[in-house]
């Protein structure tokens, strides 16, 4: 276990009485949510040691680690992603993490990769949800950065009878390292231990094509919140967690997405590579069987 220091979160007991503009916050002279009181980051691997199942794990608690050797050998290489790393991602999803369970996988065409040498060098210092809460957030979203078509095509797939669940999947994994990853690792919230008050609506620009407005969630610390990581993930393991969730014969909508932060490792040696990684965000309607 360790103790850091997260960017991003609200002070303890922030309530907002309607969906913030962040940007503007960050713009205005209050500036970003105060720096919190250090947060204890757990060993995902000791508590995943006694998963009865990948599929169990990330049910119950939103992350869970493969061990997912790819054939992928030059991620700069999109042809070979969408012929290599594509099928790869399918066949985990169909055998892994929903045995048995019928469903239709979307899959963008390539993968979005992070850390120097690639065109997003920075990292995301800062504790966040990709999306928001609800069916309007993520077609909202998806408009934001697609088309209005596009959103209106995810509504209407969501909608269909024969639809039970919809879940927004990152695939996460360092790209072009050889050894274990000391440097900038990700840290998941289980969002069991999250109480929803603390659940903040936000808005950002400057994310999507054209400025339009992306909707997100941000968080209030709670000392009850359970942070945890797996530490020296070595390149043939990836790890998968929830962006979004929706269930629709579940009138209460528990909040089960994963709040996530790249931190910065007081154990991280001097000399330690630094952090190259990619991510993949994978749509998948769960169909009644």
């Amino acid at each position: 276990m360790i103790e850091v220091q997260f960017n991003g979160q609200f002070p303890p007991g922030y309530r907002a009485a309607e969906r913030i503009n962040l940007s503007e916050l960050m713009r205005s002279s209050t500036g970003r949510p105060p720096q919190k009181p250090s947060t204890r980051i757990r060993n995902a691997r000791l508590l995943q040691a006694d998963a009865t199942s990948e599929a169990d794990f990330l049910a119950e608690h939103g992350f869970v680690l493969l061990k997912a050797p790819t054939q992928v050998t030059d991620w700069g290489d999109a042809d070979q992603v969408a012929s290599r790393y594509l099928p790869e991602i399918e066949t985990i999803i169909r055998e892994r993490l929903y045995p048995g369970h019928p469903l239709i996988i979307r899959q963008p065409p390539n993968v979005m990769r992070r850390g120097e040498g690639t065109t997003t060098p920075q990292y995301g210092l800062g504790v966040h949800s990709d999306h928001g809460t609800t069916a309007d957030d993520f077609q909202r979203n998806v408009e934001a950065f697609t088309t209005p078509e596009m959103g209106t095509q995810w509504r209407t797939g969501f909608e269909r009878e024969e639809v039970q669940e919809f879940v927004a999947l990152d695939f996460w994994r360092t790209t072009n390292m050889v050894g274990p990853l000391k440097h900038m690792p990700l840290a998941l919230c289980d969002p069991t231990s999250i109480d929803e008050a603390d659940i903040i609506p936000t808005a950002l620009e400057g994310i999507a094509p054209g400025g339009a407005l992306t909707y997100h969630v941000s968080l209030a610390y709670n000392e009850s919140q359970r942070w945890y990581y797996y530490p020296d993930m070595t390149p043939d393991e990836m790890l998968v967690f929830k962006l979004f969730q929706l269930r629709k014969d579940d009138p209460s909508q528990p909040y089960r997405a994963c709040f996530h932060t790249a931190f910065e490792d007081p154990t991280t040696p001097a000399d330690a590579p630094p952090r190259q990684s990619c991510e993949h965000r994978v749509s998948v309607l769960l169909l009644r069987g």
